[in-house]
């Protein structure tokens, strides 16, 4: 259940802070410690007390052993119509010419030995039997050099190149194959070695936020509204009863998780899929505020259980290298950016579907600037501190009351009931 907090009574929101809605930039830079450090690294902190036991309970597959499938499966794909595109529609020599910049790009892929890289990913799917797409997808690097780690998110429409496959949005990477195929397309298209990845789906991170406990989120009217849709979509497919998780309205909330990721789902409400990496953020860094508060034996039994939910391909040598450095990346400076980056992409609409294209040449080398170079981040709008968090639903937005009327009108062809198919039931 859900606990719902007054205001003034609201622990998350400090004196100096309480006309920002969102979190502040330095638990956003965080988001890269909970999975490295905790998922992974605290993992490793137990590894060195006892062996390779806790390591052998993780989730590690070897990229030899990654499946890989010679089309994209019916579920990846999601397409818009000819009527609610937003992109343009080029001809075949606009798109050839597009592609012929992209293979244009003289930058060399960096490989610094200062430097780790690692790709944290989160999975849309309904089931086990295929990878699911990226939906989520940010790149975690540490210079070791600059003390310095960076955390950038990276769009799941943005148009590239997936070696073996042809052209295509980022996220049909993972659904073709998996975090191996993902992190070779990402070291192509963004000239950054990456070969490591970790990875959770969407029951995953479910079962990861209810083992510790629930996490406080702060949310609109309009984002509870759009929330409360994926937690019903969830709960069906997870066999749930809906009625027990539906939020009555904005606040703050402490969510467990079919809360929480019904909140980072949401791509409704704000700027789209941009403001949907914006609450992502923000949810990992709620957890990594829960996982601080823990003590030596209740941090043991966390990792203990998250482990297993985990898929990745970190060798354990290096998890055991990162846990050595840990205490002096705590003290890194950390910066966070997006990609696209504002006012450097366009949008087409190729194979029914709104794709993103960066100026790749200007983009790659501002990478390379935040993860090689000084550290500068771009002036996108959520780089800004204190960005508000919107009430305003985007144009596509289907509306609560239509997919609940649809759920409802499935159960009845199934000689069913929906429970709670009316108004979203106040919980907590």
């Amino acid at each position: 259940m859900a606990r719902r907090y007054d205001r003034d009574q609201n622990p998350l929101i400090q004196d100096d802070y309480t006309d920002q809605k969102s979190p502040s930039v330095k638990k956003v830079f965080v988001i890269s410690l909970i999975i490295v450090l905790v998922f992974v690294g605290a993992g490793g902190a137990f590894i060195y007390n006892y062996g390779h036991n806790l390591f052998n309970r993780s989730n590690y597959v070897a990229d030899e052993d990654v499946q890989r499938v010679s089309e994209l499966p019916a579920q990846a794909v999601e397409t818009v119509s000819t009527e609610e595109h937003l992109g343009v529609v080029l001809n075949e020599d606009e798109l050839n010419s597009i592609h012929e910049q992209m293979k244009g790009v003289s930058v060399e892929t960096v490989s610094d030995e200062q430097v780790y890289n690692i790709l944290l990913v989160g999975v849309d799917r309904r089931d086990k039997t295929w990878n699911g797409n990226s939906d989520s997808m940010m790149l975690v690097s540490v210079n070791f050099n600059a003390k310095r780690v960076s955390v950038v998110s990276l769009m799941r429409d943005t148009y590239v190149d997936v070696p073996g496959y042809g052209y295509n949005k980022l996220n049909a990477a993972y659904a073709l194959g998996g975090g191996p195929l993902l992190t070779e397309t990402i070291t192509d298209a963004y000239k950054v070695d990456v070969s490591r990845y970790a990875a959770v789906d969407f029951e995953n991170m479910i079962e990861i936020i209810d083992i510790l406990g629930g996490v406080d989120l702060e949310m609109t009217d309009a984002e509870v509204e759009v929330a409360n849709g994926y937690m019903i979509d969830m709960c069906n497919t997870l066999n749930m009863d809906y009625s027990q998780y539906l939020l009555p309205g904005g606040g703050n909330w402490h969510c467990n998780g079919v809360q929480a990721v019904g909140y980072a789902r949401n791509r409704y409400v704000g700027n789209s899929d941009y403001a949907r990496t914006e609450r992502q953020r923000y949810v990992i860094s709620q957890i990594i505020e829960e996982v601080k508060k823990m003590d030596a034996t209740q941090l043991a039994s966390f990792v203990k259980e998250v482990l297993p939910l985990v898929t990745h391909n970190v060798e354990e040598s290096e998890i055991w290298d990162m846990v050595t450095k840990a205490p002096e990346i705590l003290n890194y400076k950390f910066v966070q950016d997006r990609i696209p980056y504002d006012g450097l992409y366009d949008v087409i609409y190729v194979n029914s579907q709104d794709m993103l294209v960066p100026q790749w040449a200007t983009t790659v080398e501002k990478l390379h600037n935040t993860i090689y170079g000084d550290g500068s981040v771009s002036d996108n709008y959520d780089n800004k501190e204190g960005v508000e968090t919107s009430n305003e639903y985007t144009s596509d937005y289907p509306g609560l009351a239509d997919l609940k009327k649809k759920e409802t009108e499935d159960k009845s062809s199934s000689g069913t009931t929906a429970p709670g198919a009316g108004d979203p039931v106040p919980v907590g």
